[in-house]
């Protein structure tokens, strides 16, 4: 959980409609609790307020017909933290300069949040959230005297995959509301269902053919629980809530599954329902389009810290830089009107929403007039930083002695249409999938082969360099990552943090220090972690274990940073606290709600040590079953048989091993641990395996 104290800002920018403000007088504000929450990734067609009919949501449809319905809102940026952070702006992407969900942080000096300006208007503000998108590091947390984000990050893979279950975030948010009942309060609940990947829970599971539909089920009795817990508390009725999502969902409408690529209306209309406090105008419809940064202002109109504005004509604009950032394609620029959606990039599109809402007929050629009309309109509005960030001159200077550029490149020449390149997302995700099964040889060679067709293709990049470290082939993921970085168009810190790690298991700790130090402000407890492992590495346990102290605060005692501890003290020979600490970081893991990797392959490292083989054996094997892809508790369970004299069991650890990882990385080990027992005609045999 963390806490942020407001800071100053410089102006309040209230940008959300543009319109003239309302001549109505304002009253006194009533301070009524104000309630936003975010169900992430949620279409609006896939609601029944919306006129869905394949899934219930007992609880939403109860609540619209105490709230506004708003028939066409729509998303700025089909990416999680760009999205919500115009929510709490009033700002477009362009403006308050977060334009994707890696690489950016929301500067809360140039701009100031909605949290922040209820705080000062005698709110108490807090928030809880499912996403480690969402983390308080970005920014988006500026403003609230409390954010829990929590979020238990145990393995590798995407940031997206990093997420906690809505009821436990709900929990949360409800007592954090228990302790501020009768005062002004405004609580952000942000859900991460329905996000993929789609496995809802039981009953819902079993309830829905498509998984999607049940992981809406799901969010829907979580929104549920909250709605009980504010009628209970009497605060319900006085209340202004308001649900909606930050984007939408592909769902192979126009070749893409998920989002962030396409700017097609299945990603950017979202449901948005805003219950006024006595329900007042509960049941009605809103038609004209709305924009997502016009919460801003609705909510400072509703509690009376701002005059209303009139609805402006004003298009409605969106953006996408992922395709350019990730996969070397153009970014995508969108306007929407009453009527039309035109969208920028190598290939203009225009469509007729009127007639054609699911955007199947591109018009352009037939309506030439409103396309250059459109086009014009999206030309003259500011684009913001085309050159996506500049580096920072320290940050530069870093690089540059690193070998790397010391500025962002700059590409020329026109990019590619990403609805023309869109068909390789499935080359692309059954590489990854090849990943996910720990089939690392195939995938590889697939994840290669798409990088020869587009070295621009920085996710490959980042999802090659981690298999390839996974299966102990750290010089070549050292090279791909540090490909990878020199080709960016703007610094990765996730890049630099993961090569980071590289270099610290191939043995390189200087040069793992050097990179964690480029990561510090965008991960501070993943970067200290890593200078803590160095310093270790090189017996600077002092140094080590200031680093491992930063790690532990940054990151709010997750179970990792406490296994970090625990090793430094078993480097000190500490063995008994070492345990103590293990256990503390196994009970922090269960209180969030995970399995913490690494747990018994450090408690089985220690028991071994204090000559307590038959725990040892007993730990490893925990940790074997549980993660299967931790190679080295294989290895060490094997070490421990062969100093037992018993070299069949040692023998089949291995083969167990081999089986549960069929790649290189795992033959290799096993070849190594033979060959240390001086088994040279089975560890032969391993290596003719792994070429």
């Amino acid at each position: 959980m963390t806490c942020r104290p407001a800071l100053l800002a410089a102006a309040l920018l209230l940008a959300s409609c543009r319109g003239r403000e309302s001549t109505a007088p304002v009253g006194p504000a009533q301070q009524p609790p104000v309630i936003l929450i975010s169900i992430d990734t949620l279409r609006s067609d896939r609601l029944p307020a919306y006129g869905y009919r394949n899934v219930a949501t007992p609880n939403l449809d109860a609540f619209r017909r105490d709230a506004i319905l708003h028939q066409r809102a729509y998303s700025h940026c089909p990416l999680t933290l760009p999205s919500h952070t115009s929510m709490f702006t009033g700002l477009l992407p362009t403006e308050h300069g977060v334009r994707n969900n890696l690489g950016y942080r929301f500067d809360p000096v140039r701009h100031r949040t909605l949290a922040k300006v209820l705080r000062e208007h005698g709110y108490r503000t807090g928030a809880a959230v499912s996403s480690y998108v969402l983390r308080s590091q970005t920014g988006i947390s500026d403003g609230f005297e409390v954010y829990d984000d929590e979020i238990p990050v145990v393995t590798g893979g995407a940031t997206s995959e990093h997420q906690r279950s809505g009821f436990e975030t709900e929990k949360r948010a409800e007592a954090w509301m228990n302790g501020h009942v009768g005062e002004p309060f405004f609580l952000f609940m942000h859900l991460y269902e329905p996000h993929a990947p789609y496995t809802p829970p039981e009953p819902f599971r079993s309830r829905y053919a498509d998984p999607y539909d049940g992981e809406i089920a799901t969010a829907d009795a979580i929104v549920g629980k909250l709605l009980d817990a504010l009628k209970a508390k009497n605060v319900y009725d006085s209340a202004v809530i308001i649900i909606t999502s930050d984007h939408g969902e592909g769902l192979w409408e126009h070749g893409e599954d998920q989002h962030g690529i396409l700017l097609y209306r299945e990603a950017l209309q979202v449901p948005l329902l805003i219950k006024l406090p006595r329900s007042e105008r509960g049941g009605s419809t809103v038609v004209e389009p709305f924009a997502l940064r016009q919460i801003f202002d609705e909510v400072l109109a509703v509690t009376g810290i701002a005059p209303r504005k009139e609805s402006s004509s004003s298009p409605l604009y969106a953006e996408t830089l992922y395709p350019r950032i990730h996969l070397g394609w153009s970014d995508l620029r969108s306007l929407i009107d009453d009527r039309w959606h035109y969208i920028g990039g190598p290939s203009p599109e225009l469509y007729d929403l009127a007639r054609d809402p699911r955007e199947k007929n591109n018009v352009l050629a037939d309506e030439r007039r409103v396309a250059a009309s459109m086009r014009e309109a999206l030309d003259a509005m500011p684009a913001g930083d085309t050159t996506l960030a500049a580096v920072d001159p320290e940050e530069a200077k870093k690089l540059a002695a690193l070998g790397y550029i010391g500025t962002p490149q700059q590409r020329t020449g026109p990019l590619p249409n990403p609805r023309d390149e869109i068909h390789s997302l499935g080359a692309i995700k059954s590489a990854f999938q090849l990943a996910a099964d720990r089939r690392n040889d195939e995938a590889v060679v697939a994840l290669r082969a798409l990088l020869d067709k587009n070295p621009r293709l920085t996710d490959v990049a980042s999802r090659l360099g981690e298999v390839l470290s996974d299966s102990g082939r750290y010089d070549e993921a050292i090279d791909v990552y540090k490909t990878a970085l020199a080709q960016a168009e703007r610094f990765s810190p996730d890049l630099a943090l993961a090569l980071a790690v590289t270099y610290l298991k191939a043995e390189r700790p200087k040069d793992a220090a050097s990179h964690a130090e480029l990561t510090l402000s965008a991960y501070p407890a993943e970067s200290n972690e890593v200078l803590a492992r160095a310093a270790l590495a090189e017996n600077h346990l002092q140094a080590a274990a200031g680093y491992a102290r930063a790690a532990v605060d940054a990151s709010n005692r997750a179970p990792k940073m406490l296994l970090l501890m625990a090793e430094l003290q078993r480097a000190a020979g500490q063995l008994q606290p070492a345990l103590a600490t293990i256990d503390a970081a196994e009970q922090r893991a269960t209180a969030l709600g995970t399995t913490q990797l690494g747990v018994d392959h450090l408690r089985g490292d220690v028991l071994a040590r204090m000559d307590r083989p038959e725990e040892a054996v007993a730990a490893y094997r925990r940790e074997i079953a549980r993660f299967p892809q931790h190679l080295q508790s294989y290895a060490n369970l094997a070490i421990i048989y062969f100093v037992q004299e018993q070299p069949g069991a040692a023998k089949r650890v291995l083969e167990e091993m081999a089986t549960a990882n069929p790649h290189r990385g795992a033959y290799d080990l096993a070849a190594r641990t033979l060959d240390a027992f001086g088994d040279k005609a089975g560890a032969a045999k391993w290596r003719a395996k792994a070429r």
